[in-house]
């Protein structure tokens, strides 16, 4: 496999790659220069040319997405350089960007619209609960390496920012229908109008439905049947030429089950148990924003929201959560300086009941507070040729305490078609409410001739409060427009991190109702160091006016430091094993003709070792080379079908093995998906 791996990556550095893609009737007008001028928003927090920011970039437009034929946000983020993705079956995915990654991976801040979706009891995010459907997405702004300094604590490793499409942008109505073996399904519609030309709305609606996928182990069926629908509603107003209003709520629901591995008996003998159960999503969320410009030129903008959202999973774990998020940024320029300032407020209480033979939660009600302040100067040393960046952010929070951010960047600019950029910063992952407050059993150590006792491995804090865990990071930049066609995008980054959360042995306590186990408590402490580092490349490259190629390629190399403490050497060393080295994938997108497309994608991953939960030995998750196709054809200017074959290399895969909750793994199986979009 890991010839393949080299083989597939030389020939795509040899293809070289694209920029995202526009419309179809679009593709033969504009060149490569014209799309990295893309406006991306995330890197300060204002907008800026994506050619011209000092960060590892990377925008996915609404038109790669449709062209994907993914189904989910997940499989689009497979297109952007550093980004990991593994499916862990219908609907659960493990997300991250430059290592760690994991089902509840914690050092990658995800938003939508600048509202975090960062998850706060387990953190990660709950990729199976659909809050935006893909049509509703104008651009999906990936930032990898530290963000902190502008988007607060746990955006250490990169920033995810989903963009939605303004209402005006959604005028009229779109109803799109996928079919798709095994059995799947998936329904859009949408409507939209404008009530005079400074006012416009749109309602959208979107189901989907997945049949059950099969073990990896057994080839049974397994538990992951999913269904989703969410429904989405926006309203847009520009006051005069200087402010204008949006408002927008959501609501989401999913049901997908689930099959653990438990150490959990109503009698003797203690066995390691499969589960079933069903978990189900819930999400509300109002919110607003209020956008204006002073007469002395500051920019100011204010966005509100209010979320409700319930998890349950059906015998084991329920909670009920309320966020309130209020968020203020300005900024102004004058002489050299651009400045950008922010405040920032968020609420969020929760009501956690639990299975207490598996795990419980003190206390069971928890409010949390968090507090925030940053401000940025992007100061111009040499007019259009050299620029220093400066900022920094300080936030405060009743679940860990304070932690300061700081940011600084030099941007050359030597001729309009080359930038070089160099990053420091510091950015601190705050402790999960999980973290601080849980009491799990995480592994199960069978009786051996060394240990003839079951030894049942339960974590905790055991009293002791964890604090933010610390990265401190420097990376280098080139980006080019090598010509009218052609572009490089390369990014080569060092890290350090101490102060991660890891654990260490304390108390052995027996287990009344099972006379041949114990209990091995370990407390969770900040204990864990170590380093990362990577080069992350990206082409563009227009080959023909009507073919387009895009390659993303990322190597990553972690390596922790060794320690005296048996629990954190052991994590140090999952770490180590647990990150592909090598992943990428290259895109091709034909235009055919007017109205016929066609699009191709490969994408491969290395290799590696997984510890399998909540047992304690290593399995080999093996590298894959996979490709999707797609055909599209219109039929007239408002009817499209398409064809798309997802995951054709190889019969099926398994790419991750669950932790934290110890998922069955299961596999995945190639698709073949019919789709018809209509607007009317």
């Amino acid at each position: 496999m890991k010839k393949q791996f080299n083989c597939v990556v030389f020939m795509a550095a040899m293809q070289a790659a694209i920029s995202p893609v526009l419309a179809t009737d679009e593709l033969e007008e504009l060149s490569l220069e014209d799309l990295t001028k893309t406006e991306i928003t995330s890197v300060s927090r204002k907008s800026q040319s994506l050619s011209n920011v000092p960060a590892a970039a990377f925008v996915i437009s609404s038109e790669d997405i449709r062209r994907s034929g993914a189904q989910s946000i997940p499989d689009v983020l497979r297109m952007a350089p550093g980004i990991e993705v593994a499916q862990l079956d219908n609907g659960r995915y493990a997300v991250s960007a430059r290592g760690f990654n994991g089902r509840f991976a914690n050092k990658l801040q995800v938003l939508i619209d600048g509202r975090s979706i960062y998850y706060p009891t387990f953190s990660g995010v709950t990729w199976e609960n659909d809050l935006i459907p893909l049509e509703d997405i104008e651009r999906i702004e990936v930032i990898r390496g530290q963000g902190a300094a502008v988007w607060g604590v746990n955006a250490v490793n990169g920033v995810i920012n989903i963009i939605s499409k303004h209402s005006r942008e959604q005028k009229g109505g779109v109803l799109t229908t996928t079919v798709g073996s095994p059995e799947r399904a998936a329904l859009y519609a949408r409507f939209g109008a404008a009530i005079d030309q400074d006012t416009s709305w749109k309602l959208s609606a979107q189901g989907r439905y997945a049949q059950a996928s099969e073990f990896w182990d057994s080839g049974t069926a397994a538990r992951d049947k999913l269904n989703n629908l969410t429904v989405d509603a926006r309203f847009d107003r520009k006051i005069d030429a200087s402010s204008d209003l949006s408002l927008w709520a959501n609501v989401a629901n999913s049901s997908l089950g689930d099959a653990l591995t438990i150490a959990f008996s109503p009698s003797p003998p203690l066995a390691l148990q499969p589960f079933s159960l069903q978990q189900k999503l819930a999400n509300q969320t109002l919110g607003g924003r209020y956008r204006w410009l002073t007469d002395s030129g500051v920019e100011s903008l204010v966005q509100a929201s209010f979320n409700n959202s319930a998890i349950e999973l059906e015998g084991f774990y329920d909670e009920n959560r309320h966020t309130f998020d209020l968020d203020y940024q300005g900024r102004h320029t004058f002489a050299r300086h651009d400045i950008s300032w922010g405040l920032s407020h968020r609420t969020t209480a929760d009501e956690i009941s639990s299975h207490p033979a598996i795990l419980t939660f003190s206390p069971q009600e928890f409010t949390q507070r968090t507090n925030g302040f940053f401000i940025q100067d992007d100061w111009t040393l040499i007019p259009d040729t050299l620029q220093f960046g400066v900022g920094a952010r300080w936030d405060n929070t009743n679940l860990g305490g304070s932690s300061f951010a700081p940011n600084a960047t030099l941007m050359l600019t030597p001729n309009p078609s080359n930038t070089l950029w160099a990053k420091y910063a510091q950015a601190p992952r705050m402790p999960s409410r999980a973290e601080q407050a849980v009491r799990i059993f995480s592994t199960v150590i069978p009786p051996s001739r060394q240990m003839p006792l079951a030894v049942l491995v339960r974590n905790s804090t055991n009293g002791n409060l964890l604090t933010a865990e610390k990265m401190e990071g420097v990376e280098l930049g080139y980006r080019s427009q090598l010509s009218a066609t052609f572009n490089v995008d390369i990014s080569a980054y060092c890290s350090r991190y101490t102060d991660i959360v890891a654990g260490q042995q304390s108390g052995i306590d027996p287990v009344t109702l099972f006379p041949l186990a114990i209990i091995q408590d370990v407390t969770l402490i900040n204990g864990g160091k170590g380093w990362i580092k990577g080069l992350e490349l990206s082409a563009d490259w227009l080959v023909l006016p009507v073919w387009r190629l895009q390659l993303s390629y990322a190597w990553t190399q972690i390596r922790m430091d060794d320690s005296v403490n048996p629990i954190v050497q052991g994590a140090g060393e999952m770490a180590e094993q647990d990150t592909p080295k090598h992943h990428g994938s290259l895109r091709s997108q034909w235009n055919i003709s007017s109205n016929r497309q066609f699009d191709a994608w490969v994408r491969a991953s290395a290799g590696y070792e997984r510890l399998n939960a909540p047992y304690t030995n290593y399995v080999h998750v093996p590298g894959y080379v996979t490709f999707d196709l797609r055909y599209a054809h219109k039929l007239s200017k408002d009817l499209e079908l398409a064809i798309t074959g997802r995951n054709l290399v190889g019969s099926k895969r398994t790419e991750y093995v669950s932790d934290y909750l110890p998922s069955i793994p299961v596999e995945i199986s190639p698709s073949v998906l019919l789709s018809a979009r209509w607007k009317f």
